[in-house]
Protein backbone atom coordinates (compact mmCIF):
# COMPACT_ATOMS: atom_id res chain seq x y z
CA UNK A 1 0.00 0.00 0.00
CA UNK A 2 2.56 2.33 0.86
CA UNK A 3 4.35 1.53 -2.63
CA UNK A 4 1.42 2.25 -4.32
CA UNK A 5 0.90 5.82 -2.58
CA UNK A 6 4.60 6.67 -3.64
CA UNK A 7 4.30 6.20 -7.15
CA UNK A 8 1.44 8.24 -6.99
CA UNK A 9 3.45 10.81 -5.76
CA UNK A 10 6.46 10.51 -8.03
CA UNK A 11 3.95 10.73 -10.76
CA UNK A 12 2.21 14.36 -9.25
CA UNK A 13 5.89 15.42 -8.83
CA UNK A 14 6.71 14.58 -11.80
CA UNK A 15 3.73 16.40 -14.35
CA UNK A 16 4.40 19.63 -11.73
CA UNK A 17 7.90 19.56 -13.18
CA UNK A 18 6.90 19.35 -16.59
CA UNK A 19 4.14 21.73 -16.03
CA UNK A 20 7.14 24.23 -14.62
CA UNK A 21 8.88 23.18 -17.74
CA UNK A 22 6.27 24.36 -19.91
CA UNK A 23 5.49 27.56 -18.67
CA UNK A 24 9.35 28.79 -18.66
CA UNK A 25 9.89 27.35 -22.38
CA UNK A 26 6.25 29.54 -23.23
CA UNK A 27 6.84 33.23 -24.81
CA UNK A 28 6.37 36.06 -22.93
CA UNK A 29 3.80 37.70 -25.03
CA UNK A 30 0.60 36.02 -25.95
CA UNK A 31 -0.38 35.65 -29.74
CA UNK A 32 -3.63 36.70 -29.85
CA UNK A 33 -5.63 37.41 -33.03
CA UNK A 34 -6.94 40.97 -33.81
CA UNK A 35 -10.44 40.07 -35.75
CA UNK A 36 -11.71 42.83 -38.24
CA UNK A 37 -15.65 42.75 -39.33
CA UNK A 38 -15.41 42.20 -43.21
CA UNK A 39 -16.74 40.19 -46.19
CA UNK A 40 -13.21 39.45 -47.52
CA UNK A 41 -11.64 39.18 -44.49
CA UNK A 42 -8.39 37.22 -44.23
CA UNK A 43 -6.38 36.36 -41.20
CA UNK A 44 -2.33 35.01 -41.22
CA UNK A 45 -0.42 34.08 -38.36
CA UNK A 46 3.32 34.75 -39.26
CA UNK A 47 4.64 32.88 -35.92
CA UNK A 48 1.94 29.80 -35.79
CA UNK A 49 0.38 27.84 -37.94
CA UNK A 50 -1.55 25.60 -36.07
CA UNK A 51 -4.00 27.02 -33.48
CA UNK A 52 -3.05 26.10 -29.49
CA UNK A 53 -5.08 23.70 -27.82
CA UNK A 54 -5.83 23.90 -23.80
CA UNK A 55 -6.92 20.95 -22.33
CA UNK A 56 -7.76 21.26 -18.70
CA UNK A 57 -4.26 20.76 -17.03
CA UNK A 58 -3.41 23.99 -18.83
CA UNK A 59 -5.39 26.26 -17.76
CA UNK A 60 -3.72 28.29 -15.87
CA UNK A 61 -1.68 28.36 -18.30
CA UNK A 62 -4.34 29.96 -20.47
CA UNK A 63 -5.20 32.49 -17.70
CA UNK A 64 -1.93 33.85 -17.50
CA UNK A 65 -1.27 34.02 -21.05
CA UNK A 66 -4.40 36.72 -21.75
CA UNK A 67 -2.84 39.14 -19.67
CA UNK A 68 0.21 39.59 -21.49
CA UNK A 69 0.34 42.35 -23.90
CA UNK A 70 -1.08 42.46 -27.24
CA UNK A 71 0.26 44.32 -30.54
CA UNK A 72 -1.47 45.34 -33.60
CA UNK A 73 -0.21 46.43 -36.41
CA UNK A 74 -2.91 48.31 -38.58
CA UNK A 75 -2.24 49.76 -41.45
CA UNK A 76 -4.99 51.81 -43.09
CA UNK A 77 -5.69 54.41 -45.83
CA UNK A 78 -5.78 57.39 -43.35
CA UNK A 79 -4.85 57.89 -39.96
CA UNK A 80 -8.20 59.62 -38.86
CA UNK A 81 -9.13 55.96 -39.13
CA UNK A 82 -7.59 55.41 -36.04
CA UNK A 83 -10.64 55.34 -32.72
CA UNK A 84 -8.82 54.90 -30.01
CA UNK A 85 -5.88 56.74 -27.81
CA UNK A 86 -3.67 55.76 -25.32
CA UNK A 87 -4.91 55.29 -21.82
CA UNK A 88 -8.48 54.21 -22.97
CA UNK A 89 -9.94 51.20 -21.50
CA UNK A 90 -11.72 49.13 -24.57
CA UNK A 91 -13.63 45.80 -24.84
CA UNK A 92 -13.62 42.95 -26.67
CA UNK A 93 -15.98 43.95 -29.90
CA UNK A 94 -15.13 47.65 -30.23
CA UNK A 95 -13.79 49.14 -32.65
CA UNK A 96 -10.44 50.10 -33.19
CA UNK A 97 -10.24 51.35 -37.01
CA UNK A 98 -12.79 52.52 -39.34
CA UNK A 99 -14.03 54.84 -41.85
CA UNK A 100 -16.34 56.73 -40.30
CA UNK A 101 -16.93 59.43 -42.75
CA UNK A 102 -17.35 57.36 -45.12
CA UNK A 103 -20.09 54.94 -43.51
CA UNK A 104 -22.07 57.83 -42.42
CA UNK A 105 -22.23 59.10 -45.63
CA UNK A 106 -23.61 55.45 -47.29
CA UNK A 107 -25.66 55.19 -44.28
CA UNK A 108 -27.20 58.80 -45.38
CA UNK A 109 -27.61 57.76 -49.04
CA UNK A 110 -29.08 54.61 -47.65
CA UNK A 111 -31.80 56.43 -45.11
CA UNK A 112 -33.16 58.48 -47.66
CA UNK A 113 -33.23 55.98 -49.90
CA UNK A 114 -35.20 53.62 -47.71
CA UNK A 115 -37.36 57.27 -46.75
CA UNK A 116 -37.87 57.36 -50.82
CA UNK A 117 -39.19 53.65 -50.75
CA UNK A 118 -41.68 53.79 -47.81
CA UNK A 119 -43.07 57.16 -49.30
CA UNK A 120 -43.27 55.23 -52.75
CA UNK A 121 -44.80 52.37 -50.87
CA UNK A 122 -47.44 54.10 -48.92
CA UNK A 123 -48.54 55.99 -51.93
CA UNK A 124 -51.73 55.13 -52.66
CA UNK A 125 -52.63 55.03 -56.44
CA UNK A 126 -56.44 56.31 -56.72
CA UNK A 127 -58.21 53.87 -59.12
CA UNK A 128 -60.17 55.16 -61.71
CA UNK A 129 -64.35 54.60 -60.76
CA UNK A 130 -66.41 53.35 -63.26
CA UNK A 131 -69.12 56.20 -64.60
CA UNK A 132 -72.66 55.54 -64.12
CA UNK A 133 -75.38 55.74 -66.52
CA UNK A 134 -77.04 58.94 -66.17
CA UNK A 135 -81.00 59.01 -64.80
CA UNK A 136 -83.84 59.80 -66.87
CA UNK A 137 -84.93 63.50 -68.08
CA UNK A 138 -88.02 64.40 -65.90
CA UNK A 139 -90.53 66.34 -67.65
CA UNK A 140 -90.89 69.87 -67.42
CA UNK A 141 -93.92 71.07 -65.08
CA UNK A 142 -96.71 73.14 -66.27
CA UNK A 143 -95.93 77.00 -66.88
CA UNK A 144 -97.34 79.04 -63.94
CA UNK A 145 -97.05 82.42 -63.60
CA UNK A 146 -100.05 82.84 -61.30
CA UNK A 147 -97.17 84.72 -58.40
CA UNK A 148 -96.08 87.05 -60.90
CA UNK A 149 -99.55 88.33 -61.76
CA UNK A 150 -100.64 88.63 -58.18
CA UNK A 151 -97.50 90.76 -57.80
CA UNK A 152 -98.99 93.25 -60.28
CA UNK A 153 -102.57 93.09 -59.26
CA UNK A 154 -101.21 94.27 -55.72
CA UNK A 155 -98.78 96.70 -57.25
CA UNK A 156 -101.89 98.60 -59.19
CA UNK A 157 -103.93 99.00 -56.23
CA UNK A 158 -101.46 100.08 -54.27
CA UNK A 159 -100.80 102.91 -56.97
CA UNK A 160 -104.30 103.85 -56.86
CA UNK A 161 -104.26 104.35 -53.12
CA UNK A 162 -101.60 106.94 -53.63
CA UNK A 163 -103.11 108.45 -56.16
CA UNK A 164 -105.77 108.85 -54.08
CA UNK A 165 -104.49 109.95 -50.88
CA UNK A 166 -102.30 112.88 -52.95
CA UNK A 167 -105.65 114.28 -55.18
CA UNK A 168 -107.64 114.38 -52.11
CA UNK A 169 -104.53 116.13 -49.98
CA UNK A 170 -102.93 118.29 -52.16
CA UNK A 171 -105.68 121.46 -51.89
CA UNK A 172 -105.25 121.23 -48.85
CA UNK A 173 -101.54 120.67 -48.05
CA UNK A 174 -100.22 123.47 -50.31
CA UNK A 175 -103.04 126.40 -48.26
CA UNK A 176 -101.34 127.70 -44.65
CA UNK A 177 -102.80 125.94 -42.09
CA UNK A 178 -106.20 128.08 -40.94
CA UNK A 179 -105.28 128.04 -37.03
CA UNK A 180 -101.92 128.93 -36.67
CA UNK A 181 -102.41 131.97 -39.56
CA UNK A 182 -105.54 133.11 -37.20
CA UNK A 183 -102.61 133.10 -34.33
CA UNK A 184 -99.98 135.17 -36.88
CA UNK A 185 -103.10 137.93 -37.58
CA UNK A 186 -103.92 138.07 -34.24
CA UNK A 187 -100.53 138.79 -32.74
CA UNK A 188 -99.84 141.40 -35.18
CA UNK A 189 -102.45 143.40 -34.15
CA UNK A 190 -101.34 143.46 -30.42
CA UNK A 191 -97.86 144.15 -31.19
CA UNK A 192 -98.90 146.98 -33.48
CA UNK A 193 -101.28 148.06 -30.43
CA UNK A 194 -98.07 147.98 -27.81
CA UNK A 195 -95.90 149.85 -30.60
CA UNK A 196 -98.25 152.95 -30.87
CA UNK A 197 -98.75 152.99 -26.88
CA UNK A 198 -94.77 152.98 -27.22
CA UNK A 199 -94.96 155.60 -29.71
CA UNK A 200 -97.85 157.57 -27.74
CA UNK A 201 -96.06 157.99 -24.40
CA UNK A 202 -92.81 158.66 -25.50
CA UNK A 203 -94.77 161.57 -27.17
CA UNK A 204 -96.76 162.10 -23.75
CA UNK A 205 -92.62 162.20 -22.14
CA UNK A 206 -91.31 164.48 -24.51
CA UNK A 207 -94.60 167.15 -24.37
CA UNK A 208 -93.95 167.29 -20.35
CA UNK A 209 -90.30 167.54 -20.56
CA UNK A 210 -90.76 170.56 -22.75
CA UNK A 211 -93.08 172.07 -20.12
CA UNK A 212 -90.56 171.32 -17.43
CA UNK A 213 -93.13 169.18 -14.90
CA UNK A 214 -91.72 168.13 -11.44
CA UNK A 215 -89.43 165.20 -11.11
CA UNK A 216 -92.18 163.06 -9.65
CA UNK A 217 -94.28 162.99 -12.35
CA UNK A 218 -91.74 162.67 -15.24
CA UNK A 219 -90.15 159.56 -13.40
CA UNK A 220 -93.97 158.32 -13.07
CA UNK A 221 -94.38 158.53 -16.55
CA UNK A 222 -91.11 156.95 -17.87
CA UNK A 223 -91.90 153.96 -15.42
CA UNK A 224 -95.01 153.90 -17.48
CA UNK A 225 -92.84 154.08 -20.63
CA UNK A 226 -90.68 150.96 -19.66
CA UNK A 227 -93.45 149.12 -18.86
CA UNK A 228 -95.46 149.70 -22.30
CA UNK A 229 -92.04 148.85 -23.65
CA UNK A 230 -91.59 145.60 -21.80
CA UNK A 231 -95.32 144.63 -23.22
CA UNK A 232 -94.35 145.45 -27.05
CA UNK A 233 -91.25 143.42 -26.96
CA UNK A 234 -93.68 140.28 -25.23
CA UNK A 235 -96.47 140.89 -28.38
CA UNK A 236 -93.26 140.92 -31.03
CA UNK A 237 -91.86 138.01 -29.42
CA UNK A 238 -95.30 136.33 -29.62
CA UNK A 239 -95.51 137.29 -32.91
CA UNK A 240 -92.23 135.60 -34.22
CA UNK A 241 -92.95 132.57 -32.64
CA UNK A 242 -96.15 132.91 -34.45
CA UNK A 243 -94.72 133.32 -37.77
CA UNK A 244 -92.35 130.80 -36.81
CA UNK A 245 -94.96 128.33 -36.36
CA UNK A 246 -97.40 128.97 -39.43
CA UNK A 247 -93.72 128.58 -41.39
CA UNK A 248 -93.41 124.97 -39.53
CA UNK A 249 -96.91 124.22 -40.49
CA UNK A 250 -95.87 124.96 -43.85
CA UNK A 251 -92.90 123.11 -43.73
CA UNK A 252 -94.59 120.11 -42.12
CA UNK A 253 -96.90 120.31 -44.93
CA UNK A 254 -94.42 120.55 -47.39
CA UNK A 255 -93.11 117.29 -46.50
CA UNK A 256 -95.66 115.79 -46.03
CA UNK A 257 -96.59 116.75 -50.14
CA UNK A 258 -93.52 115.41 -51.41
CA UNK A 259 -93.95 112.31 -49.23
CA UNK A 260 -97.27 111.38 -50.94
CA UNK A 261 -95.65 112.21 -54.40
CA UNK A 262 -92.61 109.81 -53.70
CA UNK A 263 -94.99 107.19 -52.21
CA UNK A 264 -97.14 107.63 -55.88
CA UNK A 265 -94.02 106.89 -57.72
CA UNK A 266 -92.96 104.35 -55.45
CA UNK A 267 -96.06 102.54 -56.05
CA UNK A 268 -95.67 102.84 -60.24
CA UNK A 269 -92.11 101.52 -59.77
CA UNK A 270 -93.43 98.91 -58.01
CA UNK A 271 -95.47 98.15 -60.42
CA UNK A 272 -93.06 98.47 -63.09
CA UNK A 273 -91.05 95.63 -61.09
CA UNK A 274 -93.65 93.58 -60.90
CA UNK A 275 -94.20 93.20 -64.84
CA UNK A 276 -90.87 92.96 -65.95
CA UNK A 277 -90.84 89.64 -63.04
CA UNK A 278 -93.64 88.50 -64.94
CA UNK A 279 -91.94 88.99 -68.64
CA UNK A 280 -88.71 87.66 -67.19
CA UNK A 281 -90.22 84.56 -65.71
CA UNK A 282 -91.59 83.96 -69.00
CA UNK A 283 -88.70 84.22 -70.43
CA UNK A 284 -87.22 82.12 -68.40
CA UNK A 285 -89.31 79.51 -68.75
CA UNK A 286 -88.72 79.74 -72.57
CA UNK A 287 -84.78 79.26 -72.02
CA UNK A 288 -85.88 76.75 -69.93
CA UNK A 289 -87.97 74.68 -72.43
CA UNK A 290 -85.16 75.21 -74.85
CA UNK A 291 -82.30 73.56 -72.50
CA UNK A 292 -84.63 70.61 -72.14
CA UNK A 293 -84.24 70.24 -75.74
CA UNK A 294 -80.86 69.95 -76.40
CA UNK A 295 -79.88 68.55 -72.54
CA UNK A 296 -80.90 64.90 -74.05
CA UNK A 297 -78.36 65.35 -77.07
CA UNK A 298 -76.00 66.56 -74.56
CA UNK A 299 -76.41 64.09 -71.62
CA UNK A 300 -75.39 61.48 -74.49
CA UNK A 301 -72.55 63.49 -75.58
CA UNK A 302 -71.28 63.34 -71.98
CA UNK A 303 -72.13 59.56 -71.55
CA UNK A 304 -69.82 58.98 -74.44
CA UNK A 305 -67.14 61.00 -73.13
CA UNK A 306 -67.44 59.59 -69.78
CA UNK A 307 -66.68 56.14 -70.87
CA UNK A 308 -63.54 57.28 -73.10
CA UNK A 309 -62.53 59.21 -70.07
CA UNK A 310 -62.77 55.74 -67.76
CA UNK A 311 -60.67 54.21 -71.07
CA UNK A 312 -58.01 56.46 -70.50
CA UNK A 313 -57.64 56.37 -67.28
CA UNK A 314 -57.69 52.84 -66.78
CA UNK A 315 -54.74 52.88 -68.94
CA UNK A 316 -52.87 55.62 -67.00
CA UNK A 317 -53.34 53.53 -63.70
CA UNK A 318 -52.17 50.85 -65.22
CA UNK A 319 -48.88 52.83 -66.43
CA UNK A 320 -48.58 54.62 -62.57
CA UNK A 321 -48.40 51.10 -61.01
CA UNK A 322 -45.80 49.90 -63.71
CA UNK A 323 -43.90 53.18 -63.13
CA UNK A 324 -43.82 52.67 -59.60
CA UNK A 325 -42.71 48.98 -59.46
CA UNK A 326 -40.15 50.69 -61.58
CA UNK A 327 -38.59 52.77 -59.22
CA UNK A 328 -39.02 50.66 -56.50
CA UNK A 329 -36.71 48.08 -58.26
CA UNK A 330 -34.49 50.69 -59.03
CA UNK A 331 -34.53 51.89 -55.58
CA UNK A 332 -33.99 48.17 -54.45
CA UNK A 333 -31.01 47.89 -56.78
CA UNK A 334 -29.42 51.46 -55.11
CA UNK A 335 -30.25 49.86 -51.84
CA UNK A 336 -28.14 46.73 -52.58
CA UNK A 337 -25.34 48.78 -53.68
CA UNK A 338 -25.07 50.73 -51.23
CA UNK A 339 -25.39 47.70 -48.89
CA UNK A 340 -22.23 46.04 -50.69
CA UNK A 341 -20.45 49.29 -50.02
CA UNK A 342 -20.72 49.56 -46.84
CA UNK A 343 -20.27 45.99 -46.19
CA UNK A 344 -16.47 46.30 -47.86
CA UNK A 345 -15.58 48.80 -45.72
CA UNK A 346 -12.91 47.27 -43.14
CA UNK A 347 -13.64 47.54 -39.89
CA UNK A 348 -11.23 46.00 -37.15
CA UNK A 349 -12.12 45.86 -33.34
CA UNK A 350 -10.60 44.09 -30.02
CA UNK A 351 -9.91 40.97 -29.75
CA UNK A 352 -10.57 40.89 -26.00
CA UNK A 353 -10.85 44.07 -22.80
CA UNK A 354 -8.36 45.73 -21.92
CA UNK A 355 -6.61 49.25 -22.23
CA UNK A 356 -4.70 50.99 -24.89
CA UNK A 357 -1.22 50.81 -23.32
CA UNK A 358 0.78 52.39 -26.50
CA UNK A 359 0.51 53.81 -29.98
CA UNK A 360 3.38 54.04 -32.15
CA UNK A 361 3.40 57.21 -34.87
CA UNK A 362 2.18 56.49 -37.99
CA UNK A 363 4.77 55.59 -41.11
CA UNK A 364 3.44 56.36 -44.32
CA UNK A 365 4.21 54.58 -47.35
CA UNK A 366 2.51 54.27 -51.17
CA UNK A 367 -0.48 55.99 -49.79
CA UNK A 368 -0.78 53.74 -46.72
CA UNK A 369 0.15 54.28 -43.47
CA UNK A 370 1.22 51.65 -40.64
CA UNK A 371 1.32 51.72 -36.81
CA UNK A 372 1.22 49.37 -33.63
CA UNK A 373 -1.51 49.70 -30.96
CA UNK A 374 -0.75 48.04 -27.89
CA UNK A 375 -3.42 46.61 -26.00
CA UNK A 376 -2.72 45.34 -22.08
CA UNK A 377 -4.82 44.32 -19.62
CA UNK A 378 -4.42 46.74 -16.76
CA UNK A 379 -4.17 50.23 -17.12
CA UNK A 380 -0.38 50.53 -16.34
CA UNK A 381 2.20 48.18 -18.25
CA UNK A 382 3.55 44.45 -16.70
CA UNK A 383 7.25 43.70 -15.99
CA UNK A 384 7.14 40.73 -18.00
CA UNK A 385 5.23 42.54 -21.00
CA UNK A 386 6.79 42.69 -24.96
CA UNK A 387 7.95 40.67 -27.12
CA UNK A 388 10.63 39.47 -29.63
CA UNK A 389 8.03 37.32 -32.00
CA UNK A 390 6.47 39.04 -35.07
CA UNK A 391 2.71 40.26 -34.87
CA UNK A 392 0.26 38.60 -36.01
CA UNK A 393 -0.66 39.90 -39.31
CA UNK A 394 -4.85 40.61 -40.75
CA UNK A 395 -5.36 41.94 -43.95
CA UNK A 396 -8.99 43.15 -44.44
CA UNK A 397 -9.69 44.28 -48.40
CA UNK A 398 -12.39 46.79 -49.35
CA UNK A 399 -13.17 47.95 -53.00
CA UNK A 400 -9.56 46.87 -53.84
CA UNK A 401 -7.95 48.12 -51.12
CA UNK A 402 -6.34 46.34 -48.36
CA UNK A 403 -5.71 47.58 -44.44
CA UNK A 404 -3.54 44.88 -42.88
CA UNK A 405 -3.52 44.72 -39.24
CA UNK A 406 -0.81 42.77 -37.42
CA UNK A 407 -1.96 41.00 -34.10
CA UNK A 408 1.05 40.21 -31.68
Amino acid sequence: MNGYNNRITYIFIAILGIFIILVKLKPKDEIQPAFAINNTEKVENSSNDNDEELDSESLETSLLQQNRPLRLRITVDNPDFLKVKIGQKIKKGDIITDNATERDRLSKQRQSIVLQIENLKSKVLPQPFEPKAAPAIAQLPPANFLEEESNIAQAKLKLQQAQSILDSRRSLLLSDNPEVKAEVQKFTTAANDAAAKVEEQEQLIKSMQDLRLEAPIMRHEEVKLRQVTAESQQANSALDQARAKLSSSATTQRQELEKLEVDLQLARSDLAVAQSRLETARNNRRLLEYRASIEAAQRTEESNQANLAYTRQLQEYAQQQRDRDYQLSQMQISLAAIDDKISLIPVVRSPRDGYVRKIKPWVGNNGKYNTVVTITSFATSSKNGGSDRQPTKINTTSNGKTSTVNAN
